[in-house]
């Protein structure tokens, strides 16, 4: 039997990014993927601004952002064929919040340079070629039974806690016995990667994907979707009957030369995938010591690209809770935080979604009839913005119960669109930049420890912060702002407690003192007042 203090199942980019954090914070943990291999299949196309800002601490941002494409592709065109009329593009989404902007990035590159990261990590075991076959849960642990492929051998592996990061037919999520809500089969879908070399097009590295809407009904309509930097490796997205079968290998080859007007492009299919697309989040994110993560917690449709981004966010707001209760410095009760402040995002992120979803099928509609009726179909090309200019969405959601000290202050309305940074408890902490080259950001302050953001006159609460942080409690730091330099509230005396995932944890608007601090830390600790997150 091998023993670990955390078993990780799945190792695509929620499970790799948890074992990846875990190593971080000192944890030990075993992964268990079933695949011999990372994926060779784009899938997710897109890593909005909070991953990336990940990304950039655990230091992959930069191989990451190379696989992806140009900055300015981040649009969606309309268009009648691969090769014109282009008739519409969205714009690019302003990145003023973040120093890491979205990129459009394809999830086999992902999935690459975790995996890179991941084998100079001393702490993360890794096993691929090897399958969960069973799991049992006691008071004290998890038992969990795996098979190698390669031999067919099975063995036990004893962990504190095991964490599901399986996908969308997650083998945890049924072993333990956890349903889900909402629709399983909204539609059926099959993903055709394929190369052709249209690289010297002056187009096709101008959006992200093309929607083509033929004139001719008769022709179908199809998504094509860029997946890397040099113009040569696409997905088509088709969308299928029930019982029908993919296209074969001819008639894609027949189809990407009409899309393209190519009648001798050369093209070759690298693989196909077919898919659900669903709109589900499971009943509960944690039973006993098993938790799930990623698809295996939430499935959502593709429009709005919140899948693979909420994954590795969720994993980040497990990991730092896995540490703290697994050191001895929290209890487990930490550990119920997560269901309350990551499900009510994962729902929030089905409703935009679906939400998204119902916009393009509105400008499809619109497109076609776009001659007869040109304001509408303007009118909602603009409002396109409000799925791919989303940071309101992705980087606003605020936890106002969990491991939080909620101060009851107003939260910031809701828009999808449209972030308002704020240090109130429960938000992500807002980017700044800290030097005048703008290489160092407020963000990067986050990573493994708790945070004591100061004022510039807040003597009190250095002091305070450096004497909780020479008691070993937790691991914490102490940063004292020479100005008032972001949309911060705590004025020039006060302070924010951040945690390691960087979102406040506490916030005092004035002077005061180390008990204080102490009182609102322990609080944290001892999971806050228990309810549902605002998103």
């Amino acid at each position: 039997m091998i023993e670990v203090p955390v078993l990780v199942v799945g190792g695509g980019p929620v499970g790799m990014s948890l074992a990846l954090l875990l190593d971080r914070f000192g944890v030990e943990s075993l992964l268990v993927e079933r695949r011999p291999a990372t994926t060779t299949h784009p899938k997710a196309r897109g890593c909005h601004p909070r991953t990336m800002e990940l990304f950039r601490i655990w230091g992959i941002e930069d191989r990451v952002r190379r696989a992806g494409l140009p900055q300015e592709s981040d649009v969606a065109c309309w268009c009648e064929s691969l090769n014109g009329p282009l008739v519409a593009y969205t714009e690019p989404a302003p990145s003023l919040h973040t120093p890491a902007p979205r990129s459009i990035v394809p999830q086999d590159a992902v999935e690459e340079a975790l995996d890179d990261a991941l084998s100079a990590r001393p702490l993360a075991q890794v096993r691929r070629s090897t399958e969960l076959v069973s799991l049992t849960q006691d008071a004290d642990g998890v038992t969990a039974r795996v098979r190698r492929a390669s031999d067919g051998e099975e063995f036990d592996v004893r962990a504190r806690y095991l964490v599901g990061c399986d996908g969308a037919n997650s083998r945890v999520r049924e072993t333990a016995g956890i349903a889900m809500d909402g629709p399983e089969t909204l539609a059926l879908m099959a993903n055709h990667y394929y190369r052709a070399d249209v690289g010297h097009l002056p187009h096709v590295r101008s959006a992200i994907g093309f929607l083509v809407r033929p004139r001719d009904r008769s022709r179908p309509d199809v998504n094509v979707l860029a997946t890397g930097p040099d113009g040569d490796r696409w997905l088509a997205v088709q969308k299928l009957r029930e019982g029908e079968e993919p296209l074969s290998e001819e008639r894609l080859i027949q189809d990407v030369r009409e899309q393209w007007e190519m009648p001798d492009l050369k093209v070759e299919r690298i693989n196909v995938m077919t898919w659900r697309m669903s709109a589900q989040v499971a009943q509960r994110f944690r039973e006993g010591r098993v938790f799930l993560a990623g698809d295996a917690a939430h499935r959502f449709p593709t429009a709005g690209g919140n899948g693979l981004n909420s994954g590795v966010q969720d994993v980040h707001n497990l990991a730092w809770k896995l540490a703290m209760v697994l050191s001895g410095r929290a209890g487990d009760v930490l550990l119920d935080t997560y269901d309350s402040e990551r499900r009510p995002v994962a729902q929030s992120n089905t409703d935009f979604a679906v939400r998204n979803q119902t916009r393009i099928d509105e400008m499809d509609e619109a497109f076609r009839r776009r001659e007869e009726d040109p304001q509408r179909w303007r009118d909602l090309l603009i409002d396109q913005n409000k799925q791919l200019h989303s940071d309101g969405h992705t980087l606003g959601y605020i936890y106002t119960r969990g491991a939080v000290v909620d101060d009851g202050s107003p939260v910031p309305p809701y828009d999808s669109q449209y972030y308002w940074p704020t240090d109130r408890p429960g938000a992500r902490f807002p980017h700044f930049w800290l030097d005048v080259n703008k290489t160092e950001s407020s963000i990067d302050w986050f990573d493994t420890e708790f945070v004591l953001v100061c004022g510039p006159d807040a003597d009190g609460w250095d002091r305070a912060g450096q004497d909780l942080a020479a008691s070993a409690v937790v691991p914490l730091r102490v940063k004292r702002l020479p100005h008032l330099l972001g949309p911060l509230s705590i004025g020039r005396e006060g302070a924010a407690l951040v945690r390691p995932d960087g979102h406040v944890a506490w916030r005092a608007r004035q002077a005061g003192e180390g008990a204080e601090l102490s009182a609102a830390l322990g609080r944290v600790l001892a999971g806050g007042t228990l309810a549902h997150a605002t998103a």
